[in-house]
């Protein structure tokens, strides 16, 4: 199994037990807040950044299986070589440029998040909003791998 395969494989095995936990979450959050009356502002931060983990992580997943979305009206009347070519341009004019990107405009937010260890301006939220932010290379780094793989796997 190679580098990409495995990327991949943990991506979905992380983004799933982020669903669970997500949804775990929810149940314990709805529980006690209607029969018991009390309501954690962390709980609720907490479905919160599952949920952003889930999005982030789940984009790459979408590129590597082709269930993105795409403009239908005009993929679907083009022939399959050339709904490869398509794919492979945006590949290497839009996808890759726009994770590099991502990273270099994110780098200071991240870095000054991680300077002061920023946590939740909710009192009682999470105090990890640095690892929250921290998921944007995450987010950028799995997209680009897979772009890269995609670009260079024929298949």
């Amino acid at each position: 199994m190679n580098f990409f395969n495995r990327v991949t494989r943990l991506t979905e095995c992380v983004t799933i037990q982020f669903f669970y936990i997500m949804f775990i979450t929810v149940i314990i959050n709805i529980l006690l807040r209607y029969l018991f009356n009390i309501n954690y502002i962390f709980l609720q931060e907490l479905v919160m950044y599952m949920h952003a983990f889930i999005f982030l992580f789940g984009i790459s997943i979408c590129l590597k299986e082709d269930t993105h979305v795409r403009i239908d009206i005009f993929s679907s009347k083009l022939s399959l070589g050339y709904r490869k070519l398509v794919d492979q341009i945006g590949l290497i004019i839009f996808i890759i440029p726009f994770c590099l990107f991502v990273i270099y405009e994110s780098t200071s937010m991240i870095t000054r998040s991680w300077a002061m260890l920023e946590g939740s301006s909710e009192p009682g939220g999470l105090p990890i909003v640095f690892i929250l932010k921290s998921s944007i290379y995450l987010f950028s780094f799995l997209i680009f791998i897979q772009a890269i793989n995609k670009v260079f796997n024929k298949r």
